[in-house]
């Protein structure tokens, strides 16, 4: 073939893109939607998240940008090099359009909206198979009804406290060491592992894990890590098949099966422990189990193939490990940089957990439901610095979002960054003001009615849109954070305990300062992570 066959060959196929660019983009019922400014090759191009980089946080500046700006109110649109739209929804009755209405079951013609095709044979080749987290219909639908009863906070709280007070004391003593030696400690790494080990032990309800499978507890977060990289990979997206090979998994496909060996392990501890409680107790008429693990092999939904369930609980662990430890990192650089927050919250804690140290025993539900400003700190925490930025669903048919017609076959991300730094819902945005989650008039000392429904308090008034918020209703703000509607995070109660009990035991203890020179700024790898980490001096309260 010579090089004027080649030339005009490739001159064909050129055309051919332009031509199916043209028609697609322009005779789109989104054509004349506004246009985000991006200059983003990734997303501009092909509408996908830009690999990691050590740069500027450019994704996260695109969606406040995008959120902000009036003109892209409700929805914007990218256009693919394929003509494909991505559409950023803007406004909150545009998320629960889409995240409630649109993921609605309906018997004939299934829910509007869904999970990417894409990105579920993305995750079932990184995790190995299908998934909770990437399985659509009734695929998705019996794992869900299974695994969510653990999960619900009056199963969840009185279970899992204990241990959650146990292991921030531990956290708690780290945290004395470094006060006397005077050096400042890294947090994220320190609420990586403290999540990890409060996740694994919830799933397989025991203490005494063989994590040296895995190179060891502190090792388990890098073997996600390489899972997380692996979502991100080139190789990942090579076509015909050789993204299945050992060459094109050689980054994450060892990690995967020393994690799956770990499970496996760790599950039959947990079925060894399940047994000997029936042998004591009887078989349970409750539906109420020590672990998630428990729940799952006694539902017998999982007795057909072991490995399905491996790869769920690989999935659970690998969704809640960064999200959580991030949260509370980005939590404790603004405790560290307002000493004046840390006295609010010090005088709530003490009067109700009283002066430490603090019996583990003493920790209890109540108690955590009557520290409103610890409440207000976390969610301030998820608005300025969501752990999730977007949430992304595929359009299956054409869907109405704050309308406007979205076309099936669209994308769209839920612009969950963008949302929460709107200065029309919450002034000043850039401010982190823990103020914006309490109730005018209701000082600081409120409390709520209920042990438990405090955990699970974050559901969603589907009558409240956009223009209802303002700067005397910003605390109903729905926690679009842990996502909407039927696919909402099953791990947010295990979240909001661990971020109660750890802020709340350390500020009862300790002040802490930002390390001089630490500067806080936000990364995206799948998650939002501190890109510099976050490095802070303790100091012991003296009574």
């Amino acid at each position: 073939m010579d090089s004027t066959t080649i030339t005009k060959a490739l001159g064909t196929i050129t055309a051919l893109f332009v031509v199916n660019y043209a028609y697609r983009r322009y005779t789109s019922i989104l054509s004349n939607a506004p246009t985000p400014k991006i200059n983003n090759f990734w997303i501009t191009w092909f509408g996908i998240v830009p690999p990691p980089s050590d740069g500027d946080d450019d994704v996260s500046q695109f969606l406040i940008e995008s959120g902000q700006d009036q003109h892209q109110s409700p929805i914007s649109v990218c256009f693919s090099i394929m003509g494909k739209p991505l559409v950023l929804v803007n406004t909150l009755k545009g998320i629960k359009d889409v995240l409630i209405d649109g993921q609605a079951r309906n018997k004939k013609l299934g829910p509007c909206v869904q999970r990417g095709e894409m990105i579920c044979r993305l995750h079932s080749l990184v995790f190995g198979g299908p998934s909770i987290n990437n399985t659509v219909g009734q695929d998705w639908a019996w794992r869900r009804h299974v695994l969510l009863p653990p999960f619900q906070p009056r199963q969840l709280v009185p279970k899992l406290l204990p241990y959650v007070a146990e292991q921030v004391t531990d956290v708690l003593n780290l945290f004395d060491q470094h006060a006397s030696q005077g050096t400042a400690l890294e947090l994220d790494n320190v609420f990586t592992d403290l999540t990890m080990g409060v996740i694994n032990y919830y799933l397989y309800g025991r203490r005494d894990l063989k994590f040296d499978m895995v190179g060891g507890r502190s090792n388990l977060k890098h073997e996600h890590l390489k899972l997380g990289l692996g979502f991100q990979s080139l190789e990942a997206w090579l076509p015909f098949g050789l993204n299945k090979t050992n060459w094109a998994q050689r980054a994450y496909g060892p990690a995967r099966e020393r994690l799956k060996d770990f499970i496996r392990d760790s599950l039959n501890l947990a079925e060894e422990e399940h047994n000997q409680r029936q042998e004591i107790q009887g078989i349970s008429t409750t539906s109420t189990y020590h672990c998630v693990a428990a729940a799952a092999l006694d539902s017998g939904k999982y007795d057909h193939d072991r490995e399905a369930l491996v790869t769920d609980l690989l999935s659970l662990t690998f969704a809640g490990y960064d999200t959580t430890s991030h949260t509370l990192s980005f939590c404790f650089s603004e405790l560290a940089r307002h000493p004046e927050l840390q006295q609010r919250l010090f005088k709530e804690v003490r009067q109700v957990l009283g002066p430490p140290p603090v019996a583990i025993e003493s920790i209890t539900a109540e108690k955590l439901a009557q520290l409103p400003l610890v409440t207000a700190m976390y969610r301030e925490t998820l608005r300025k610095y969501p752990a999730v930025v977007f949430i992304p669903v595929h359009v299956n048919r054409d869907t109405l979002v704050d309308g406007v017609v979205v076309p099936g076959g669209a994308e769209i991300w839920c612009n969950v960054r963008g949302l929460q730094m709107n200065s029309a819902i919450f002034p000043d945005p850039d401010t982190f003001n823990i103020d914006r989650w309490l109730p005018p008039h209701s000082g600081s000392n409120s409390s709520f009615t209920s042990n438990y429904g405090d955990f699970d308090n974050l559901a969603d008034n589907d009558n409240d849109d956009q223009a209802s918020f303002g700067p005397e209703s910003q605390h109903r703000f729905p926690d679009i954070t842990f996502t909407l509607g039927q696919h909402a995070c099953l791990g947010k109660n295990l979240a909001i305990l661990e971020l109660r009990t750890m802020i709340a035991l350390t500020v009862n203890q300790f002040t802490c300062s930002l390390k001089p020179g630490n500067r806080i700024e936000t990364k995206i790898i799948l998650t939002t992570k501190p890109k510099n980490g976050v490095w802070v001096h303790f100091k012991k309260r003296i009574d």
